[in-house]
Parts: structure tokens; C-alpha cells; sequence
């Protein structure tokens, strides 16, 4: 069960795993981020680091290196938020020269050989201060809080500890071990010599007071000058050579016996150590490629579109935005990542889809152009002054001027990706779409996005979920972008209505201001089996497919849908009908050999769109 901080933002999450998959690291990464973010007012980068790393902040980025499950995921947001924290808090370059603090204090400069000691009481008074800072501002965040020292500072380990036979000698260990856990309810303020002094110096209730590192320095010398002022007392006492009046009268209590060998003791107490110096072990952590793949689906803004078929539900896993990262991670395991991203055997289509492209755009270069006619000797309108000094104002003076301009093109370009489009077919293909990105980003009122349809495995695990890759968009990618569909490799099936179902919340309306196209080129007909075992093949997958094609025609989009086949006169008849029973009247059969004819006819279409005033 994922933990109740953040279950609102994993709820649609279906891992049945201990541990998250890719989408969900992803998601809690994106969210830390996001909390990060509000807390700080800052744009603070969030990244899970290499297993042999450390949960760490250096004041400008913060690095998580635990294990994320679905019991632990409270307690990593809530370590997140902690660095965040301190980000804005702490300052790192006191810290960083504390040497150099206690030397200049002529009360404390004694204190320098005991400087790893200040360092820790430092940052043990530096959580407390900016804790409470996190409590008052954003009491929403305290549950993940809450989460995080549940797991480190009172579990049954430290209880037992603190009220065993362990660390009630005056040492350096057993003062940092009481200290460190001085507010939990088990502590015994009676374990060692000053404890319930170095209590009162805390005062939790007042931790407000400190309002800089500084304060909290200054604390932490104190408190190191009587733990040190306390060990040299019990060495002289044991030595016998110590006036016990000058010792205040204390108390000491008997630990309890336990069954916790002091070795796990010792064990949790190191893991406190390394929570307070703001160094968080890994253990059992993700693989450099895990990583990888985990930053590529967070800047790829992986989503799932849930797609109804056979009353149940398919999740179809959507890239809104092809990265470099994507592409070099080997995400679903359909591009290829090729060091220099060339685009392997199809790196040359780049190229000559952009001259192509080209050709076109002279043709196209009217769409850019308006025109006007002027009116004159009109009733009303502005003011013509070509006729005001003429004119003994009985004549009619006023004239208008109409400018007409093309109605912008929203044209959405989805390619089926199945393995069957390799060789030629893709290769014609991806001229085609290239030279189409070409023309949009040199033409102001044609929108374009290209779109891939396939199938993939996010896991590596030979389990496939429908995929819908966004490859390029014309208001946002620039003409070189387009060379990242090079690198995609057709390996995957046809899940073809599924990945509409979810392509169609994208497609704009049609209206007056505005004409909405999809075009379609696939190869074959529906072919998908779900990672469950259900089959989206024949007849159901037909009809599924013709009534998402249905509900985006009911938006007013126009649909143009090519079948390419490597000889036109080969089209099965079945075939043929499947494909019309999808998509209507605009279906058409396109041989690979002549695909040119698709970009005519959209150039066609183009340059015939009716000019709205």
C-alpha cells in the first residue's frame, strides 16, 4: 500500500511491485520537485543519484538516494523537503568554514580539536530550527516529516537504546547518541553527567529563537563545551584525583537489559550519524541505466491514457515530448541510442526529407500572404482623408479596408510505427513527415504535430503497452528536432484504436477560426496483445478502432487516412474493406513506390483552405 501523503499522486499508478516502476519514480520524482519547489520559491533540481551515493544538498541541488517503495515513499519526500529546507536556511559557507567560526570566538577557540563534535551539534540544532521553520509555514508537509524520523530516530532499535545498558558513560559516543535523541520519549536525561542542562540549553518549545546558522553554532558550541567540561570530570574521577565538590549533585539510573545486541544499536545509531552530517546511505539502489531511463521519462512528461476496450480498462503509455534523453536511455525499447544520434540506417532521411521539404515551401509561400480591398465613399467606417478636403461634408467621406488571411491549419500527422513499416515503407514515410515538419515551421498558420503509434516495453521484462510517441510539434520544436525520429526503431504491434483513443484529447476542434486535420498512414490492421493476455486483433479491434475514428469526426476534424502498401494492386479485398470499415470514405490506398502523391495531395489541400476576414 503506497503511504497516505502520497497516494494522491500515485493513485493511478497499477505497480503491483514492492518497488516502483519507471512511471512511478518518475511521478514522485516530478512531485518532489514540484513540493521542492513551493516550499522554496526556488527552482531547485531533485535527482536520484548512483547507488554508491549519498542524500545529500549543497545548497543548489538536492540528491535522493534511497530506494523508493511503496512503504518508504513518505520518508523519501519528507528527507527531500528536509534538504530543501536548507537550502534556504542554512548557510553553507559558514558550515564549510566552521574551523575558522571557532577560532574567532575567543569564548570557544578552546573548542577546535573538537571541531567534528561542533560540526555535528551544528547541524543537529540546525534540523530543529529549520524543521520548525517547515512546521509553521507549511504544516501540510509535517506527515512526510514524520514519516522520515519514524524510520531513523524512533523505531524499536533507538527506544531500546535509550533506556538499555548501552551509552550511559561519559564518552563523546554516548553524549552524541543522548543528544541526538534527546526529544524522543524514551530518552533518560539521568543516562549521563549536564544532560538535562544540555536539555534546558535546546529549549524546543523556544526554538524559534535562533534565527541564523550562526544561533545554531553557538548552541552547538556550548553544548560541546559542556560535554567536554563533563568527560574530563569523569576521567578525573576515575583516576581518584578529582574533589567531588566541585562535581553538582547528579543521579545516575540503571539501564533496563534488552534483547538488542549493541551491535544494532550501534548500527542505527551510525545511520542517525549520517542523517544529521546530511549523508543518507543507499542501499540496494537503482542501476546507472535505471537512473537514466528514470530522468528520461521525467523530461519526457511520460503520462498513461486510460483506453476503454472489452469493458476494461488498457493503459496507454503517451511521450509528450521526445528528448535526446529518451532516445539515448533505450526508453520502451523502441529508438535506437547511437552515441552521436545520427538515426542510424534512416539517419539519411533527415536530409532529404528537409530538401524536399524545401520544394514545398515555394510552393507554399501564399499562405504567408493576406490581401485587402479597400472601400471608399462609404456611410461610415474611418475617416478617408484623400476626400475630407473636397468635400463640404454632405458627401459621403468614410471607407473601410477588408483584409482576408488564410484560416490557420491545425494538422495532427500520426504514423503507425509497427514493425511490418520497416524498409522502404518508413523510409518513404519519414521523408514525407520530415519534409511536412519542414514546411509548418516555415509557414506561419500551419500548425503540425507528428505523432508514432507502436508498442513497448517500459521494464525490459517482454511486457508491451500500447505507445503513443509525440516526435514533433511546430509551435514549440525547431526544424534540427526532426532528426530524432531517425532513431526510432520499429520493433513493436499495431495497437492502432487504442493509441487514437488517447491521440484524440489532443486534436483541437474544428471552427470558423480554425480547420483541424488528421492524417493517418499505417500499413495493416489492428494487432495487439495486452500484457494480461487480451487480444485486440479482428473484428473487435475494427470496430473499437471506427468508434474512436467516429469521435474525432464529431469534433469537425477532418480525417485523411493512407494505407501504404508495397503494390497498390495487391490490396487484399478483405484487407481493403477492414480499412474502410475504420475510417469511412477517407480511406486511401497509397503504394510505397508513389508516396510522394500523399504530400501533393496535402500541399493541394493547403493552398485550397477557404481565407476568413
Amino acid at each position: 500500500m503506497i503511504q497516505q501523503g502520497s497516494a494522491y499522486w500515485l493513485k493511478n499508478q497499477d505497480s503491483q511491485n514492492s518497488h516502483f516502476n519507471l512511471l512511478e519514480l518518475a511521478s514522485t520524482q516530478r512531485a518532489i520537485t514540484n513540493y521542492v519547489k513551493i516550499l522554496t520559491g526556488r527552482e531547485i533540481p531533485v535527482d536520484f543519484v548512483d547507488p554508491r551515493g549519498d542524500s545529500m544538498t549543497d545548497g543548489e541541488s538536492i540528491e535522493i538516494a534511497s530506494r523508493i517503495n511503496h512503504k518508504n515513499v513518505d520518508e523519501v519526500v519528507g528527507l527531500a523537503l528536509h534538504e530543501a529546507s536548507h537550502c534556504i536556511l542554512t548557510d553553507f559557507k559558514m558550515v564549510k568554514k566552521l574551523g575558522n567560526v571557532i577560532l574567532q570566538d575567543h569564548k570557544y577557540k578552546h573548542l577546535f580539536p573538537n571541531r567534528d563534535h561542533v560540526f555535528l551539534f551544528t547541524n543537529f540544532m540546525e534540523d530543529r530550527r529549520i524543521d520548525d521553520f517547515v512546521y509553521n509555514s507549511a504544516p501540510g508537509y509535517k506527515a512526510y516529516y514524520e514519516s522520515m524520523y519514524e524510520s531513523s530516530f524512533f523505531n524499536d532499535t533507538i527506544n531500546k537504546g535509550l533506556t538499555g545498558t548501552e551509552y550511559r558513560t561519559e564518552t563523546w559516543e554516548s553524549y552524541m547518541f543522548r543528544i541526538i535523541n534527546i526529544f524522543n520519549p524514551n530518552s533518560d536525561l539521568d543516562a549521563l553527567y549536564n544532560l538535562r542542562k544540555i536539555y534546558d540549553i535546546i529549549d524546543l518549545d523556544h526554538i524559534n529563537r535562533l534565527k541564523s546558522t550562526r544561533d545554531s553554532i553557538d548552541v552547538a558550541m556550548e553544548i560541546t563545551d559542556i560535554v567536554r567540561a563533563s568527560i574530563i570530570v569523569e576521567r578525573m574521577i576515575n583516576e581518584d584525583n578529582f574533589d567531588q565538590s566541585v562535581l553538582e549533585k547528579s543521579h545516575k539510573k540503571e539501564g533496563e537489559k534488552n534483547d538488542v545486541s549493541k551491535e544494532k544499536i550501534k548500527n542505527a545509531f551510525q545511520k542517525q550519524e549520517n542523517f544529521i552530517k546530511g549523508k543518507v546511505k543507499k542501499s540496494n539502489g537503482l542501476t546507472s541505466k535505471q537512473l537514466k531511463q528514470v530522468d528520461a521519462v521525467s523530461k519526457a512528461n511520460v503520462e498513461i491514457f486510460k483506453s476503454k476496450f472489452d469493458d476494461k480498462d488498457i493503459n496507454v503509455h503517451i511521450i509528450k515530448k521526445l528528448t535526446d534523453e529518451v532516445i539515448k536511455s533505450g526508453l520502451y525499447g523502441v529508438f535506437q541510442s547511437p552515441s552521436s544520434l545520427l538515426g542510424g540506417e534512416y539517419g539519411k532521411c533527415f536530409e532529404e526529407g528537409v530538401n524536399k521539404g524545401k520544394r514545398l515551401l515555394k510552393k507554399l509561400q501564399i499562405r504567408n500572404e493576406s490581401t485587402s480591398l479597400e472601400s471608399h465613399r462609404l456611410k461610415k467606417g474611418k475617416i478617408d482623408t484623400r476626400r475630407v478636403y473636397a468635400s463640404d461634408f454632405t458627401e459621403d467621406i468614410f471607407k473601410r479596408i477588408d483584409r482576408s488571411n488564410y484560416k490557420p491549419l491545425s494538422v495532427h500527422l500520426s504514423i503507425d510505427g509497427s514493425g511490418s513499416m520497416h524498409g522502404e515503407k518508413w523510409r518513404s514515410t519519414l521523408i514525407n513527415a520530415i519534409a511536412l515538419g519542414y514546411v509548418s515551421s516555415n509557414v506561419d498558420n500551419i500548425d503540425l504535430v507528428i505523432t508514432i503509434r507502436t508498442s513497448g516495453d517500459l521494464e525490459g521484462k517482454h511486457k508491451h503497452v500500447p505507445l503513443l510517441i509525440f516526435c514533433f510539434d511546430s509551435k514549440v520544436n525547431k526544424v534540427h528536432d526532426l532528426r530524432r525520429i531517425t532513431n526510432y526503431r520499429l520493433t513493436g504491434s499495431t495497437p492502432e484504436g487504442l493509441c487514437l483513443d488517447a491521440l484524440n484529447k489532443f486534436i483541437p476542434t474544428s471552427s470558423y477560426y480554425l480547420d483541424s486535420y488528421l492524417i493517418n498512414m499505417s500499413d495493416g490492421m489492428p494487432n495487439y496483445r495486452s500484457i494480461n493476455g487480451s487480444e485486440y486483433v479482428r473484428e473487435e479491434a475494427y470496430a473499437h478502432t471506427a468508434g474512436v475514428v467516429n469521435k474525432i469526426k464529431k469534433k469537425n476534424v477532418k480525417l485523411l487516412s493512407y494505407f501504404i502498401s508495397k503494390n497498390k494492386n495487391k490490396y487484399k479485398t478483405d484487407t481493403s474493406e477492414c480499412f474502410k470499415q475504420m475510417y469511412g470514405r477517407d480511406s486511401r490506398f497509397v503504394d510505397v513506390n508513389n508516396i510522394n502523391q500523399v504530400t501533393q495531395t496535402l500541399n493541394k489541400l493547403f493552398l485550397s483552405e477557404n481565407m476568413i476576414s
